[in-house]
């Protein structure tokens, strides 16, 4: 029997999606690249706003039609698809077999009658992996639906995120992201992130280490001395600003103000090391004013280590907080202005590739190979951000040390150095 995952959405979402596998294979089922020759498919959602919504949605209605092409075929709905909208008894769920929601992995188990041994792993392969640090979130965002389908902060123990580095590096990872919903507000004893990001350099040397979400609240005072100290712990932070008025983060419910980011910025620029940051937006929230909409603006562009800037128009998204306080105040942000918002601050993202375009021409960089053409460079996020195109083929998942050739944006040409 064969089986197909189709992973939507995060990071965070991939490793739920082994923690399946490893229980699929566990059971005797045998993965398969393609939906065709498969008998089970496991759609693992993403819901976390409206456009991830509808796109889990088009993939369900595509492998519901999957399943009547042969009979026996069965459908698994994973994720946050069914984490936020629960069976009301309405119907439309009965062509898929199972239900379950964010990385219920034992459930599935459960269902397929196997009890896997040992503690919860994961099944994958590939040069970059992720290690899930924490679930759920608490900081309670006016916007962010997160709470509501994921839970409370809930961080993973150290040796088991340990056990599970161990592991990922014998199924041959080279980079390694630590991702939560939050990851600075990792804890444990006198342990913060810093401490953890250092324990696995040490512990893994010739692995680079790539921090995700790290909301400025719980940004780790040590980060920046690691990065100076650790050469394996990227010099990227991936940041969810969201904005840079006071007045909107206060309603965002942000809990920190505009100088908290500053703060952190103007530590990241003064370092001898570079660093690169990817900032995280929202533009035409409620009540954002052009002043505000300004501020954000003066923000992305004033700092050296900006490099990336992945920015999204506020979505009502049903449940959370300012859902219903925009309609009850009636100062919702209008399309036209929160889509010529958004086109500007993509402007601002071409000025910041730009610049670092200049920096990094005829410079000799290390470049992990995510295959024979293509890798990524240690500012830069695999996936999400800018691509290295090689000018010949380098042999997949090894870190090559290439030439900048030519740079456009989120495409760097690099030439192998011999």
């Amino acid at each position: 029997m064969k089986y197909h995952v189709i992973s939507l959405g995060c990071p965070k979402n991939k490793v739920d999606s082994e923690r399946f596998a490893w229980v699929m294979n566990s059971a005797g089922w045998t993965h398969c690249d393609e939906p065709d020759p498969s008998d089970l498919i496991i759609l693992n959602t993403c819901a976390f706003i409206a456009p991830a919504t509808e796109e889990s949605l088009e993939y369900l209605s595509d492998i519901m039609n999957w399943k009547s092409e042969r009979p026996g075929r069965k459908i698994v709905l994973a994720g946050c698809l069914p984490g936020r909208y629960s069976d009301d008894g309405s119907g439309g769920l009965e062509d898929i077999d199972l239900v379950i929601g964010p990385g219920d992995w034992r459930k599935l188990s459960s269902w397929l009658g196997v009890v896997p041994q040992g503690h919860a792993l994961v099944s994958g392969s590939g040069s970059y992996r992720y290690l899930k640090i924490a679930n759920g979130c608490s900081n309670g965002c006016a916007f962010c639906t997160i709470p509501s389908i994921r839970g409370g902060f809930v961080p993973r123990q150290l040796d088991s995120i340990l056990r599970e580095s161990d592991l990922l590096v014998e199924q041959g990872a080279k980079e390694i992201g630590l991702v939560a919903q939050d990851s600075g507000n990792w804890r444990q004893d006198d342990s913060d992130l810093a401490a953890l990001a250092e324990t696995l350099a040490v512990r893994h040397p010739s692995i680079w280490w790539r921090l995700y979400y790290l909301h400025p609240l719980h940004f780790p005072g040590r980060l920046p001395e690691i990065f100076c100290k650790h050469s394996n712990i990227l010099p990227y932070v991936d940041m969810p600003v969201q904005h840079a008025s006071d007045h909107i983060l206060a309603r965002m419910g942000r809990k920190h103000d505009v100088r908290t980011i500053e703060k952190i910025m103007e530590t990241l620029d003064d370092l001898p090391v570079e660093v690169a940051v990817r900032y995280t937006v929202i533009t035409g929230y409620p009540g954002e004013t052009e002043a505000d909409f300004l501020s954000l603006m003066d923000f992305l562009g004033r700092y050296r280590s900006g490099r990336h800037i992945a920015a999204f128009g506020w979505y009502p998204e049903e449940g959370t907080l300012e859902y219903s306080r925009a309609i009850d105040r009636g100062d919702s942000v209008d399309d036209s202005t929160a889509s010529r918002r958004l086109a500007t601050i993509s402007s601002v993202g071409d000025s910041l590739y730009a610049d670092w375009d200049e920096r990094l021409g005829g410079r000799e960089l290390d470049v992990l190979a995510d295959d024979p053409l293509t890798g990524h460079t240690k500012w830069d996020a695999p996936e999400v951000d800018a691509v290295v195109s090689f000018t010949e083929p380098v042999v997949a998942g090894t870190i090559v040390r290439a030439k900048i050739v030519e740079s456009s944006g989120a495409v760097l040409v690099a030439e192998p150095v011999k």
